[in-house]
């Protein structure tokens, strides 16, 4: 069973170039926008677009090592396309409220590059599973005693994975971005299904 601890993935992560870490954190919200994706296609509130962009100048600087030129207004873009949770019923609320919000972080990293970053966006990803989990299991809470629900355990899984696929790779900066890029971006399915069809 997967388990997710601050502490374990802080260690996990210290040894990784800065570079690396904002790999991590790109990969984990490329797995929230197509939930946004949902949120938005249900309530018509917000812009994937706006994400996307954000997201692909943080891809490009892992590449090129040059910061965006408008750092700042991409920044608060992302923070506009965060719902007010109390303002939507859509179970998909909290999963793009998780995705703005990580996407505003992994982009404020390129300059600050703290870890507490990475920490908070790999618990954003971990409570938009856990909050969809919560709702599929009827309001149950969601003990370490019982089976992890599967999405729960799938976003876990892949955090643990993807850090030691990275602790694999080689420094070399502008091919490894370009194949984590290649891999990790413009994903069609995310972390939560689609449960608006059907």
């Amino acid at each position: 069973m997967e388990v997710f601890e601050e502490t374990s993935l802080l260690l996990a992560t210290e040894c990784l170039s800065i570079w690396k870490r904002i790999g991590f954190m790109a990969y984990c919200c490329e797995r929230m926008i197509p939930n946004y994706r949902l949120f938005n296609e249900e309530t018509g509130f917000g812009s994937v677009d706006v994400l996307r962009q954000a997201l692909d100048s943080v891809w490009t600087w892992m590449e090129r090592a040059e910061s965006p030129l408008d750092l700042e207004r991409l920044v608060s873009a992302c923070d506009l396309q965060a719902p007010d949770t109390e303002d939507f019923s859509s179970i998909y609320t909290s999963a793009a409220l998780d995705a703005a919000s990580a996407v505003a972080l992994t982009l404020e990293s390129i300059e600050t590059a703290e870890v507490n970053q990475l920490i908070e966006v790999a618990t954003l990803a971990r409570d938009t599973a856990f909050m969809f989990s919560d709702w599929q299991s009827g309001g149950e809470a969601l003990e370490v005693s019982k089976l992890m629900h599967p999405v729960l355990e799938l976003e876990l899984r892949t955090q643990r994975e993807s850090l030691m696929f990275l602790k694999r790779m080689g420094e070399d900066r502008r091919h490894g971005a370009a194949q984590l890029r290649a891999l990790w971006s413009n994903l069609q399915q995310g972390s939560l299904p689609d449960i608006t069809t059907g």
